[in-house]
């Protein structure tokens, strides 16, 4: 339980500093449920299958921009993602929480 949460809410706080913020076109959510799901994540862990769905739903629901989306799924560890992208994200721990119940 402790390193299901612990990766959820790792998505949280990488999410703006170790995600290729290249494209304008928000990715859906299966896109983003791969990213995180999978072994070479920039997150350092893969996000469990169980609980990926759920986090992957939360962000492309979110206030997150489509930029940050896009460096996550492109695993972009270079990307920086704005003040707004950083409230966004952290209104979402939460629903976070919620996923790896």
């Amino acid at each position: 339980m402790k390193k299901t949460m612990s990766a959820a809410f790792l998505v949280a706080s990488l999410a703006l500093t170790s995600a290729c913020g290249g494209g304008d076109d928000r990715p859906t959510k299966d896109e983003v449920k791969t990213a995180i799901t999978s072994k070479d994540s920039v997150f350092g862990t893969a996000i469990p299958e169980k609980s990926a769905d759920c986090v992957a739903t939360a962000l492309v629901d979110s206030d997150v921009s489509d930029k940050t989306l896009n460096a996550i799924v492109e695993s972009d560890e270079d990307y920086k993602g704005s003040k707004d992208d950083e409230k966004a994200l952290t209104a979402l721990t939460a629903d976070f929480a919620k996923c790896v119940k």
